[in-house]
This record gives C-alpha cells, structure tokens and sequence, in this order.
C-alpha cells in the first residue's frame, strides 16, 4: 500500500530542490519498501507504484 499523501508531499517539497536525491527527470525512490516511479515534467509530477499512477503539479 501506497501512503500518496506522504509520497505526495515529499516529492512536492524536495523534488527541485534537493539535487542529491532528485536530480534525473525520471527514476525510482523507494518509500519503505515501495518502489515509486517517477517523470519529472514541466508542470507535474507523475508517479507510479503498484500499477497505480499519480499525478501531482509542481
């Protein structure tokens, strides 16, 4: 189970400004132990884990 909300406001806050941890347009960041893809776009955000996609503005 994905906790989107958690993943949703980590990515929201560090993505563009951590380049340690964020700094590819795409890849994996494990939660726990979810793997939770991602692709960095202009405006969004789009995640993906389980089969389930997310979107999220930037």
């Amino acid at each position: 189970m994905v906790n989107w909300e958690f993943v949703a406001e980590q990515f929201q806050e560090h993505a563009d400004n951590d380049p340690v941890h964020w700094n590819s347009d795409e890849g994996c960041i494990y939660f726990g132990e979810v793997p939770v893809f991602y692709q960095r776009q202009d405006d969004c955000f789009i995640l993906e884990a389980h089969g389930e996609v997310v979107e999220l503005p930037r």
